[in-house]
């Protein structure tokens, strides 16, 4: 596994395929900060959403990264298939960690804040936009090559599900007229409510770390539904 993340990592980084994602994201943070001061909370859940579409960005290209047929000859040497798909998650997943950890800090670091930032904030910063990470790439993966054949209908399929995603943030009220349907929907609405505390919050309400689990929880079904999708889509 260590091998594959490592040649994985190193043919992304050959393909600089990251470079579009990676500057349209760095200067859409420091866009964001250029005025001060700023909220705290609502700053952090306006970077969260940037970083939501440029992680499908990410997981795309890296997915893609490798031709059809050195593909093949990496899927051979991992033996496993579920491995290989398993280390394409974990790079983009230690990508999106970074990115999550550079848009927190950097604004305190510039001191961009109209209030002192204090560990509350920092901590529901970071799991806010590494949960949007971790949706975006799951759900992303979803529409990569390995599921969909035409390209063009993998990123059409990718800002659909992301927009969607988010539009759902708008539309709860309605959805929630349907019994049921709103946990088979993506939570990303859940994390923008917990976003909209007040800068004063004290503490991280009990209900905060239930929705927070969701969200990973969801991710997670969501990638085994990917790699549940792409066994049975090769064994046809």
């Amino acid at each position: 596994m260590k091998g594959l993340l490592h040649y994985q990592f190193i043919n992304y980084v050959r393909s600089y395929r990251y470079v579009p994602p990676l500057s349209l994201y760095v200067i859409s943070l420091i866009v964001n900060y250029t005025y001060t001061p700023n909220p705290i909370l609502d700053s952090y859940a306006l970077t969260s959403l940037y970083l939501f579409f440029v992680m499908g960005w990410f997981t795309v290209t890296l997915f893609h990264a490798e031709d059809e047929g050195q593909k093949q000859l990496t899927l051979l040497h991992a033996r496993n298939s579920r491995v290989y798909y398993m280390a394409l998650f974990v790079i983009v997943a230690l990508i999106g960690f970074v990115l999550s950890f550079v848009s927190v800090v950097y604004p305190i670091i510039i001191d961009a804040f109209g209030a002192k930032t204090r560990l509350i904030h920092i901590v529901l910063g970071f799991l806010s936009h590494f949960g949007l990470v971790i949706l975006a790439i799951t759900l992303s993966a979803i529409f990569t090559r390995d599921l969909v054949n035409n390209r063009q209908n993998t990123w059409w399929g990718v800002l659909s599900i992301l927009l969607i995603s988010v539009v759902i943030v708008s539309i709860k009220s309605i959805i929630l007229q349907v019994p049921g349907i709103i946990w088979l929907l993506p939570p990303v609405h859940l994390l923008f409510e917990m976003m909209s505390s007040e800068d004063g919050i004290e503490t991280i309400p009990v209900t905060f770390y239930l929705k927070f689990g969701w969200v990973f929880l969801y991710g997670f079904l969501c990638m085994e539904l990917f790699i549940f999708l792409m066994k049975r889509r090769r064994s046809l």
